[in-house]
């Protein structure tokens, strides 16, 4: 049979190409492994950029070899992953003491979905909002501490495309008696297919700390720029989110030599694919490049999916969270929210509560904060208590006088909100 193209006198040079090209998407593709249901399995098409994935992944395996194959700084799979690193927002515990001025990874994740459900809820002029969760109890899911795959996302089918493609891009190759080509791209799809499914072979658990079951709930706020979330719950569950975290779990831990193998591989392609692909036919040639080109359209589509939002998705099943059960209030000033969480989350000290919340001490916020606290402790709108003791005032100038009558107003809302959402 007559090869297409082979009285051409163009010559396709592709090869120089095949490891950098790509890389990135190629990357961010393989990233997402753990987070899509049945990704492990369908890595097997002639991906581009396996020379930038080698030095990638190749600084996970550790020893003296692998870094001296692949130089650089050894870090853990979740990290590598975007599993783990991000830095959530200040916590303070209205019942059991705890004040964390950072927490996690996943109370990022938390703090990132409770935002986005609140600004569905409440639209207009960006103020103070209060995002009131309700988590009940941590119930220990089936695999625990395994994720289940019910929290993971779906299958997706536009994974064999790319597959298809390159089985037939290679078929073609053979068909033609370009056995370079076939043998490349045949490669490509075997070197890429192996790698995915030795990053995807570890197991994605959830750790966090075991509380006392004798601990206090965990209820607390969540503290961002103009965004304040109000969570009742166990102090187990509450704390999972707090200083819990994902991590990987591979058979091959701490040494990795199974990823270090496929670094090698996915380099061995590149120098194969350098040398061998163009000594085929311009007919195969194309079939390769075609193959990258299907391969990595597919790679940027994967790349387009924001991984938090996975990783999100997976955190809320292991909450139980639904966004009916997440409730949203607004207020003009600071003062109305802390009074609104104060009433709600009922702390031991109302008065030490206030004080790492609103920090000031001026003769003025004295009085505020005692007049709120007896307004807290009798059940009582903070703006009557002041209306009823008067004698408040003395000692204080015409200034702070107004502060007074401001910030009691403020707090007279955030008294009057929460003893309507109870």
């Amino acid at each position: 049979m007559k090869i297409p193209l082979q009285g051409s006198s163009f010559s396709l040079d592709v090869s120089g190409i095949a490891g950098f090209f790509g890389g990135e998407e190629s990357f961010a593709a393989m990233s997402s492994v753990h987070l899509v249901r049945g990704r492990r399995w369908l890595g097997w098409y002639n991906s581009p950029g396996s020379y930038f994935v080698a030095k990638k992944y190749g600084v996970l395996a550790k020893s003296r070899v692998w870094d001296g194959l692949f130089p650089g700084v050894n870090v853990d799979p979740t990290t590598m992953l975007e599993l783990d690193g991000k830095v959530g927002p200040r916590y303070v515990a209205a019942l059991s003491g705890t004040r964390l001025a950072a927490t996690g990874h996943l109370a990022y994740l938390f703090a990132n979905h409770c935002k986005n459900v609140s600004n569905k809820q409440i639209t207009g002029p960006p103020q103070s909002l209060v995002t009131i969760v309700e988590l009940g109890n941590f119930e220990e899911f089936k695999g625990y501490p395994t994720l289940p795959d019910a929290y993971i996302s779906n299958f997706d089918p536009f994974a064999i495309i790319p597959i298809a493609f390159s089985i037939a891009a290679s078929v073609m190759s053979a068909i033609f008696g370009d056995w370079y080509c076939f043998a490349m791209i045949f490669l490509g799809i075997f070197c890429n297919g192996i790698s995915c499914f030795v990053i995807g072979s570890g197991v994605l658990k959830l750790s966090h700390p075991d509380s006392s079951p004798h601990s206090p709930a965990g209820d607390g706020l969540f503290l961002q720029q103009g965004h304040t979330i109000l969570v009742k719950g166990s102090e187990k569950l509450v704390s999972s989110i707090t200083r819990g975290s994902y991590y990987l779990e591979y058979k091959s831990e701490s040494k990795y030599h199974d990823i270090g193998y496929s670094s090698v591989a996915l380099t061995t392609q590149f120098l194969l694919q350098l040398f061998l692909v163009p000594q085929g036919q311009l007919f195969g040639q194309i079939m390769f490049l075609s193959s990258l080109g299907v391969s990595w359209i597919f790679n940027g589509y994967l790349a387009s999916i924001d991984k938090e939002v996975l990783q999100t998705k997976t955190l809320s099943g292991v909450l139980k969270l639904k966004e009916h059960t997440i409730k949203t209030r607004q207020f003009q000033k600071w003062t109305a929210v802390v009074v609104f969480a104060t009433c709600l989350l009922n702390p031991g000290d109302p008065r030490a509560f206030l004080d790492e919340l609103v920090p000031n001490n001026t003769q003025a916020w004295k009085v505020i904060k005692q007049t709120i606290v007896e307004g807290i402790q009798q059940n009582e709108d903070p703006k009557e208590i002041l209306e009823e003791k008067s004698e408040k005032k003395n000692g204080l100038n015409d200034s702070e006088q107004g502060l007074l009558k401001d910030m009691i107003n403020q707090a007279s809302i955030g008294y009057l909100a929460a003893r309507e959402f109870k």
